[in-house]
């Protein structure tokens, strides 16, 4: 199934600029967004068909289906982020506490997630790609808002970190990841008291 043409794609519309579709890429996202939200997953043609453009227009604007994924799963992970860490910090927690306690409760969210449940369950050799390489960017954004947080951490006196924020960061995210997709990846149920001991290891808490 296929959207109309787009006119200025060269299906429809030559020599006529005043009707070509224009598209951002922040229109192409939510429309994104909104599909993977209801299907779990994210097929171009219907998406092609929500945005009335051609494929030649989304594919420009977007640059592939893996990239346009991994901002769709960063834009949903870095909301949840934000809403609990804006929870969290209302228990008053702080320092190492405080930041396993994000990552408990983002993990808990993101386990019950029932679209990226879905797609990991359905097509795992694309859902992993895009989320813990960098065909998607998704870790490589997690690991960025990490950093800011451990920073923050640092910087305010919380706790005192064994390397630096970045690479702390990246170990601290691998480890979230090897929980979260543990079935996917090794066919493992998750341990979260591995995990736990994990991070305050990575944090110079152990």
């Amino acid at each position: 199934m296929s959207g109309p043409p787009a006119p200025g794609d060269g299906e429809a519309g030559r020599g006529s600029p005043s009707r070509r579709r224009v598209l951002t890429h922040d229109e192409a996202l939510v429309a994104a967004r909104r599909r993977f939200l209801r299907t779990g997953d994210l097929v171009m043609t219907r998406l092609q068909a929500d945005l009335a453009v051609g494929r030649a227009t989304l594919y420009r604007v977007v640059g592939s289906r893996d990239q346009l994924l991994g901002d769709v799963l960063h834009d949903l992970a870095i909301r949840t982020l934000r809403a609990v860490v804006t929870e969290v910090d209302r228990c008053g927690l702080t320092g190492v506490e405080r930041l396993l306690a994000i990552s408990r409760e983002f993990e808990a969210r993101v386990a019950g997630f029932a679209p990226l449940q879905r797609f990991l369950t359905s097509q795992p050799g694309i859902a992993l790609p895009v989320l813990v390489t960098t065909a998607g960017r998704v870790h490589e954004r997690m690991v960025d808002a990490w950093t800011d947080l451990l920073r923050e951490a640092a910087q305010q006196g919380e706790l005192t970190l064994p390397e630096a924020p970045r690479e702390t960061a990246y170990l601290y995210v691998r480890v979230g990841e090897s929980l979260l997709y543990a079935d996917v990846l090794a066919g493992a149920r998750p341990d979260h008291t591995a995990a736990d001991r994990l991070r305050r290891a990575v944090l110079g808490a152990g």
